[in-house]
C-alpha cells in the first residue's frame, strides 16, 4: 500500500523524506488529517481554527493532545511538530504507556540499526567539544572532598529545586518494548528542570517531585549501574536534565560505543579510578560487569597470586560506578583534571540527541 503524501511530507520536514521505517511510525503515532494539522504548524490558533474549520477552543484542546502524544514540541516560533529524530523518538516513548502506539517501540529499534544509530553519533560528534558530561555519583566522591556546583548530582537539583519532574526514560520504554528487550534498568529515572519540567507536566509524561525525591531517585538509579549524564556546561540555568543512562539501551551511549566516538561524544568527570591491588585480590568481577565502557579487566596480579582490576585511562568515562560496586573497597576516585576542564559554553549548535 503506497504511503499516504501527509506522512511522506511529514518525513521531510525531518530531512528523511525517503525513509520506509519512519513512514510506518508516523503512521502508528497520527492519522493522515493529524499529519496534515502538523504539517501546518507553527501558526496561530486562530488561523489554525478558519483552516481546519474548527473553534480555537477546539484547537487548543487538539494541541494538547498532540503534546500527550509527544508529537508537538514548543518553540520561539510557536508550537510546532519536532523537526529531528532525537526529539520526536524521547517524546513519543516517554508519553504515559497508554498513549505509546503498540509495536512503536519495535520500530525505531529497526530505524536505528538500519543507519540512524551512524546520524546520532555525527550529530553527537559535529561539535568541538563533547555536548555531554559525566557526572560522577554522589557515593562515589573520594571522602572529605567537595566537589564543584555542577559536578555535584545533590546541587545540581538543588539549584533547580523549585521544579523538578521525574518521567519515564524514552529508550528503555524503547528497548524493553521490542524484540531486543534486554535492558532490566529502572525506568523512572530521567530527571527534567525548568522549561523541560514545564513541558513533562504539560503533557502529562511526568511527575513533579521534591529535591529530596529527585536525590532520593539519582542513589536507586546509580546503585543499579546506571550513569548519570548532563550537558557539557558549568553554568548551572544550563543544565536542564539529569539523564542516567546505560549501555544496553540509550541512544547515546549505545551509538558513540558502537562507533567507538566516546570520547569525541562524552566529557569524562574530573575523575579517575585507582586500583589499591592489596586490596583488589579475589578477582570478583564486580567492577567489569558494572562498566558499561570496556575500560576494566582482570590480569594476574603481582607474583601470579590472584587477579587485579586494570583500568584504561583511554576509555574511562571516570563515572565512579566500579567504586561503588566494590566490596573490598580497592577502588578509589582520584581528582586528575582542573575545574576549567569544564567549559562554561558549548560552541556550535546547541541541540543534542538525548
Amino acid at each position: 500500500m503506497a504511503t499516504h503524501e501527509a506522512y511522506v511530507k511529514l518525513a521531510e520536514t525531518t530531512g528523511h523524506k525517503d525513509a520506509e521505517l519512519l513512514h510506518r511510525i508516523l503512521e502508528k503515532a497520527m492519522k493522515p488529517e493529524e499529519a496534515y494539522f502538523l504539517l501546518a504548524l507553527p501558526a496561530p490558533n486562530a488561523d489554525l481554527a478558519a483552516k481546519f474549520k474548527m473553534t480555537e477552543k477546539e484547537v487548543e484542546d487538539k494541541m494538547l493532545q498532540l503534546a500527550r502524544r509527544g508529537l508537538v514540541v514548543t518553540s520561539r516560533k510557536g508550537t510546532r511538530f519536532p523537526r529531528d529524530l532525537g526529539t520526536l523518538h524521547d517524546n513519543i516513548l516517554a508519553s504515559v504507556p497508554e498513549l505509546i502506539p503498540e509495536g512503536i517501540g519495535q520500530l525505531w529499534m529497526d530505524l536505528y540499526d538500519a543507519g540512524w544509530w551512524k546520524e546520532i553519533v555525527g550529530g553527537l560528534t559535529q561539535l568541538p567539544q563533547p555536548a555531554l558530561r559525566v557526572i560522577m555519583p554522589m557515593k562515589a566522591m573520594p571522602a572529605g572532598f567537595k566537589p564543584l556546583p555542577h559536578e555535584s548530582a545533590e546541587e545540581i537539583i538543588m539549584a533547580h529545586k523549585d521544579l523538578i519532574s521525574i518521567r519515564r526514560c524514552c529508550c528503555r520504554v524503547g528497548m524493553q518494548s521490542s524484540r531486543q528487550g534486554e535492558c532490566q534498568h529502572p525506568i523512572f529515572t530521567c530527571t527534567q528542570f525548568g522549561r523541560r519540567a514545564e513541558y513533562d507536566l504539560y503533557r502529562g509524561s511526568g511527575k513533579k517531585v521534591s529535591a529530596d525525591e529527585a536525590i532520593s531517585i539519582h542513589h536507586q538509579a546509580t546503585d543499579a549501574g546506571l550513569t548519570p549524564t548532563v550537558t557539557n556546561i558549568s553554568v548551572m540555568q544550563g543544565l536542564e536534565f539529569i539523564c542516567y543512562c546505560c549501555a544496553d539501551a540509550c541512544l547515546v551511549l549505545h551509538p558513540i560505543l558502537r562507533g567507538d566516538k566516546v570520547m569525541a561524544a562524552l566529557r569524562p568527570s574530573r575523575f579517575l579510578p585507582k586500583v589499591n591491588e592489596k586490596l583488589c585480590r579475589d578477582g570478583c568481577q564486580d567492577c567489569v560487569r558494572i562498566c558499561g565502557f570496556g575500560a576494566i579487566e582482570l590480569k594476574s596480579a603481582p607474583g601470579g597470586k590472584g587477579q587485579v582490576a586494570v583500568i584504561s585511562k583511554e576509555k574511562c568515562v571516570g563515572c565512579g560506578l566500579c567504586a561503588i560496586k566494590c566490596g573490598p573497597k580497592a577502588i578509589v576516585m582520584e581528582l586528575v583534571h582542573p575545574p576549567e576542564y569544564i567549559p562554561e559554553a558549548l560552541v556550535g549548535p546547541s541541540s543534542i540527541v538525548h
